[in-house]
């Protein structure tokens, strides 16, 4: 016998109901579980007083946010949200979604950018502790940040530092939070209604680490993201951190797996009660499968900066490629290598380069710049490709006054300007070409490195912890300083080999995507079986002694209960 219990009291279902209950795997499809419409005869005295009246006219308050679970027997079949489709006339229509259905639900067609997500303010004694440490630990960190460049190239930052025995701000009034994206992700997920449970991903040396750049002095937290919806959030995040956000349907945690980890030491479950003349087999199955990383790629802005950061198609094929050990060897033949189409190789770091014109104190020198970081990675023919709308921020050479050294030193930090509107007066608003605006189109992040050693810092003679070392926010290990004053000399400064480039050894094509479990979609298999159980998907299914990942299953319920008769969708795993 089916019974259905809104908040604990038993609903009075018709004689005659039917429906479906589907339940999917989030790894493939981001959803949950969730049944079809249900109806409710408010005709009933005890139903309407459930519903308190709801089809009545001058009944106006809405009702959500109420647990429904539906039974078969002992057996639970859905345990979740229920949600109150329409009222025609006498009849209720309601959905119960549950687990991932119930966390894309909450999310929904809502603006990100109107959530009130918490932000964080800090003193400056607080904000120089989190200079010494990563997320967890932290939610946010207080690196410089160039935020504002001024018509003669001067430079605004944020979160400035003065270093030598110790580290403090040259301004404590000017400081601002930059937001881990794990603690924006882990906020976001529980202002949805959900508690934390695992994060896999604190412990990986990229992720944790990377911020997402906030510009401004005074600034609401949602207000840093993109004009995105909250589900485009979340499958951004979860498509850019190679991750599933879990929902566990009993006790509402959340869970951030990694996703190679998804499927790993889980139970087996054998259906070994197959309908045999049900099996069906699907070919070229056009599925819409949340996590595609044969081939990846940012969608990077057109601007100078990301023109050299990412080469545009053609550019490489049409330059000569020259290669040296080391890459100071080219500087005698700048003017060669700055006329031509050439495109410069160094053994020592494995960098291209190109030359470059350089402005330095009003005058215009060559130098190398480093080329082509952030390409492209992965297999250019293959179907299953990714574009990145989470990217690197712009990085900018800082200079950082060193007290014990008498020098300031140079580093790289994060660098995104803040949106200047122009005159505000509203004839000016009227006739101006563009209205600007402050929304960002991508969400530009950045990664700490913490506090390292910096370029021109001179003999190790000098006192003092920090004498020649600055916190440091970039987005790749490698940063090469442009020519100096006298000489025209570079250096360029290796950090700790954290990066969010794609291609490479350490790149994040060869350290996570490439590593994805491959789950060949394009061939479904669907069979019909016996069963009396809702089966979790996070299994390994045996059929006919050959293992399947299961993409969903469907089960139908009467007033009888729950039909022996179940149908799958499943992915061959050998």
């Amino acid at each position: 016998m089916t019974r259905l219990f809104i908040d604990g009291q038993e609903v009075v279902l018709s004689e005659n109901f039917e429906l479906e209950l589907i339940t999917e795997n989030p790894y493939f499809t981001r959803n949950g579980e969730y049944t079809y419409d249900i109806d409710i005869d408010l005709r009933d005295a005890h139903n309407r007083s459930i519903y308190q009246n709801i089809n009545r006219s001058d009944v106006t308050k809405g009702i959500k946010n109420r647990k429904a679970t539906l039974m078969s027997g002992a057996l639970e079949i859905i345990s979740g949200m229920e949600v109150v489709l329409s009222i025609e006339n006498y009849t209720a229509k309601i959905q119960i979604v549950a687990g991932n259905s119930q966390l894309n639900y909450e999310g929904g067609d809502t603006n990100i950018r109107s959530m009130l997500l918490d932000g964080i303010s800090m003193s400056s004694q607080e904000a120089v502790n989190t200079l010494f440490g990563n997320f967890p630990e932290y939610k946010v960190v207080y690196p410089p940040i160039v935020n504002y460049t001024e018509s003669n190239g001067d430079m605004s930052i944020l979160n400035n530092v003065k270093v030598g025995e110790d580290i403090s701000f040259t301004d404590v009034e000017n400081i601002s939070p930059q937001y881990y994206l794990l603690y924006v992700v882990e906020n976001l997920i529980t202002k949805l209604g959900f508690t934390k449970g695992v994060n896999e991903l604190e412990d990986d040396p990229v992720w944790s680490r990377l911020f997402i750049v906030n510009p401004y002095k005074d600034s609401i937290l949602q207000e840093l993201l993109p004009d995105w919806t909250i589900n485009e959030f979340i499958e951004q995040i979860e498509l850019f951190l190679d991750c599933i956000i879990s929902i566990d349907k009993v006790n509402g945690r959340f869970n951030i797996i990694s996703l190679n980890k998804y499927f790993e030491n889980q139970d087996i479950v054998y259906l070994d009660n197959v309908i045999d003349d049900s099996v069906e087999k699907t070919f070229d199955v056009d599925t819409n499968y949340a996590f595609a990383y044969k081939y990846v790629s940012y969608d990077l802005p057109s601007d100078k900066y990301y023109n050299y950061l990412k080469l545009k198609d053609g550019v490489r094929e049409n330059c000569s490629i020259v290669s040296s050990p080391e890459w100071d060897d080219f500087q005698t033949q700048y003017e060669q290598y700055y006329s031509g189409p050439y495109i410069l190789h160094s053994d020592d770091y494995g960098l291209d380069y190109v030359v470059t014109d350089y402005s330095v104190s009003g005058e215009t020198k060559k130098g190398l710049i480093i080329v082509d970081r952030f390409k492209d990675a992965g297999d250019l023919d293959s179907r299953d490709k990714s574009s990145f709308q989470i990217v690197p921020a712009e990085i900018e050479k800082i200079s950082i006054y060193s007290v014990t050294g008498g020098r300031y030193l140079i580093g790289p930090a994060v660098k995104k300007l803040k949106t200047d509107p122009g005159s505000n007066a509203i004839n000016d608003l009227i006739n101006s070409s563009e209205v600007k605006s402050d929304i960002p189109d991508k969400l530009y992040v950045g990664i700490y490195y913490g506090i390292q050693k910096a370029l021109n810092r001179g003999p190790n003679e000098f006192p003092g912890e920090y004498w020649d070392k600055m916190p440091m926010g970039s987005n790749d290990r490698y940063f090469i300083q442009e020519p100096t004053t006298l000489g025209g000399n570079q250096a360029i400064l290796t950090l700790p080999d954290y990066t969010i480039t794609l291609d490479g050894d350490n790149g994040l094509f060869n350290r996570i995507y490439k590593n994805k479990r491959e789950i060949d979609t394009s061939v479904e298999y669907t069979f019909q079986f016996l069963t009396n159980t809702v089966y979790k998907l996070d299994r390994i299914f045996v059929i006919r002694n050959k293992r399947y990942y299961c993409k969903e299953i469907r089960y139908k319920i009467t007033p009888k209960g729950m039909d022996k008769i179940a149908e799958g969708v499943f992915y061959l795993a050998e």
